[in-house]
């Protein structure tokens, strides 16, 4: 059942396109940059076990010979253990350093996740877009032939000049060599659209943008990868102050059992360090300074990121009403081409007034496109700032 699922997925991707929704999913799942970036993950968890482990004791065994009179030889020993043992406060700094640690490198993590799916939205967009222009300039040499092949028949009709024919005959040339230029960018994107996501087979991805014409954007709390890296930094530098509080930071206990030839001596131990030329104020100074670095650092990204997401906001709304006016503008032009073009056929305007009429067409289709284009970026950003990536 699983191979026949997978079977027809493969197929699906390979034949009826798909959507940037199944083109993410598939790459979150098989991205190398991905698995790489929850490796680090992996690592700090690791790391983290090795600083919270409790440190091997030591064992020292020493023998000793006796020779009190002369012609006698007894042997004796010494065995010692000791075992350093972290202070509670200095544990519970260690545990809260390694617990902030692990938080930064999930920090980092999720700011790796969402610049990568920024990046892959973006080159998606880009790759959209080219195909989108492509078939555009398609549709626009197909309207040029036709426009050539009526100047061809009115100037064997003896009712247009050979110039006109040769300027409609310029265009469409003019358009086909710029076909290539964008067909050779839309194959670059492609491939480097399917690089960046880890996909070694080629597959046919839907002809849409991945958000739609509109300014509503949904509304989010959560807080941008730099600010996570921010508040995961913040928490980092308030445990090192922690650890760095209290006198000292382990002691040590020993134990020793040393037997002579005429007695056993049975010795307990506990080495202090004593906090007599400093007390590590220094070292609680430098975390706390630290700490409102970072702190008054993170509040500033907030307060630029709060002017960018209105920013784009703002942008997104006047984007969405020029598309809407470009709409309608394309709506009119098309009546007014067509009516020209049936005008000229039946030889009542000039082909100046059509090709005119033509070229203001392509230019508000290719504005139309370009709008589109830019209100997928700009949600990109906004969705980027908003910590909708995050996950």
């Amino acid at each position: 059942m699983q191979k026949t699922l997978v079977l027809f997925t493969t197929l699906s991707l390979s034949l009826f396109g798909m959507s940037y929704e199944a083109f993410k999913a598939y790459t979150l799942k098989h991205s190398p940059v991905l698995r790489q970036q929850q490796l680090e993950i992996s690592v700090a968890k690791t790391e983290n076990a090795i600083a919270l482990r409790t440190p091997n004791p030591t064992l020292s065994v020493t023998g000793a010979a006796f020779d009190p009179k002369e012609g006698t030889n007894d042997f004796g020993y010494a065995v010692a253990l000791s075992q350093s043992v972290r202070t509670d406060s200095f544990y519970e700094g260690v545990r809260a350093t390694a617990d902030a640690y692990l938080s930064l490198a999930q920090a980092y993590a999720t700011q790796g996740r969402a610049g990568f799916l920024r990046r892959l939205e973006k080159l998606y967009t880009d790759y959209i877009y080219q195909r989108k222009l492509l078939s555009l300039l398609q549709e626009e040499f197909t309207l040029s032939q036709k426009v050539a092949a009526l100047v061809f028949k009115r100037y064997k009709n003896g009712s247009e000049t050979k110039v006109a024919y040769l300027q409609a005959k310029t265009q469409t040339t003019m358009l086909k060599a710029e076909l290539y230029g964008v067909r050779q960018a839309r194959d670059t994107l492609y491939y480097r659209l399917l690089s960046a996501a880890g996909i070694e087979k080629k597959v046919t991805l839907a002809p849409r943008f991945i958000y739609d014409v509109t300014f509503e954007t949904q509304p989010s709390d959560k807080p941008s990868p730099a600010e996570k890296i921010l508040l995961a930094k913040e928490r980092r530098y308030r445990s090192e102050a922690m650890r760095a509080e209290g006198g000292f930071t382990h002691y040590e206990i020993s134990t020793e059992l040393e037997k002579e030839p005429d007695q056993s001596i049975f010795r307990v131990g506990v080495t202090l360090p004593l906090a007599i030329n400093h007390n590590r104020s220094e070292e609680r100074m430098l975390a706390k300074l630290k700490q409102n670095r970072v702190a008054l650092e993170r509040r500033r990204l907030v307060v630029t990121q709060k002017h960018r997401k209105r920013m784009l906001k703002s942008a997104l709304k006047e984007l969405t009403l020029q598309y809407r006016a470009l709409q309608n503008l394309e709506k009119e032009q098309k009546e007014l081409a067509a009516l020209l073009q049936e005008s000229y056929t039946l030889s009542k305007n000039s082909l100046f007034e059509l090709m005119t009429a033509k070229n203001r067409l392509i230019r508000t289709r290719k504005a139309l496109l370009r709008t589109q284009k830019t209100i997928n970026e700009k949600k990109i950003e906004l969705r980027f700032l908003q910590g909708a990536y995050n996950d």
